[in-house]
């Protein structure tokens, strides 16, 4: 999260001042934008613990619940209609969840947060409307304080979590590493940004079914985490329904 901060933080200064002014004296520009920093910086921070407490196959049922909350909420704000493949697909997805959460045994409180915090991310810039580029130099430099004053509770704190090495790289490795997270972290939040100001939240929502399918596939075959009947079961419902909107798609364009 610190290096995403610092990365978005180099948008930030690069953007002329002339193009940021305007959004922090609109109050409802530092309400929404302010609100969006908010809740991707709490998404980053939930999603950074699955991962490091290896609950990475979780947190991809969290970005597979997320696209459907995306839709409902493109639907119940926006008024974006869904054609009949669209419903199917969305209650095949929604089956899959549900059967998939039944028999977690536990409630899956990171794949709800996940989900919950990054589809009401996606509303509120959509609600919003500004550019990519300066909307997210505002939004970090809304929550910048935030990530400073953690930064620097960490120094406090006995490790130093961020500055140190873990397995195998040594300390500059690690840090290489991390600036690296950012710069994959902040980009994909630009191309969100744009994508949010011109496509429907339901196509969106459909879209956003490929990360967590990749974090699938890393968690189970290169961390090792368990994969059960009841995950088989979640991700075959949803794929079914993507196949659906993907026939969809071909056949309208032809």
């Amino acid at each position: 999260m610190f290096w995403s901060f610092v990365f978005m933080l180099a948008i930030c200064a690069l953007t002329r001042r002339a193009d940021l002014r305007p959004y922090f004296r609109d109050r409802r520009a530092l309400l929404l934008l302010g609100a969006a920093g908010v809740l991707v910086a709490s998404t980053w921070g939930i999603y950074i613990y699955a991962v490091n407490s290896g609950q990475i196959v979780e947190a991809s049922l969290g970005y597979y619940i997320n696209p459907l909350l995306s839709i409902i909420a493109g639907v119940a704000v926006f008024r974006e209609k869904l054609t009949r493949i669209q419903k199917a697909a969305t209650a095949l997805a929604a089956a899959g969840v549900i059967y998939f959460t039944w028999n977690h045994g536990v409630f899956p409180w990171i794949s709800v947060a996940l989900a919950v915090l990054f589809a009401l991310y996606g509303a509120v810039k959509k609600k919003a409307g500004y550019p990519a580029v300066p909307a997210l130099a505002v939004e970090t430099a809304l929550v910048a304080p935030i990530a400073l004053i953690f930064i620097a509770a960490t120094f406090i704190l006995p490790g130093r979590a961020f500055l140190t090495s873990a397995g195998p790289w040594p300390p500059w490795g690690a840090i290489a590493g991390l600036m690296g997270g950012g710069v994959v972290t902040a980009l994909p939040l630009l191309l969100f940004a744009r994508a949010a100001n011109v496509v429907p939240l339901s196509t969106i929502g459909f879209a956003q079914y490929l990360s967590p399918t990749l974090s699938l596939l890393i968690g189970v075959f290169i961390y090792g985490e368990t994969f059960t009947a009841a995950h088989l079961v979640c991700f075959a419902l949803i794929w079914a329904g993507l196949l659906l909107v993907s026939a969809e798609a071909v056949l309208q364009r032809s």
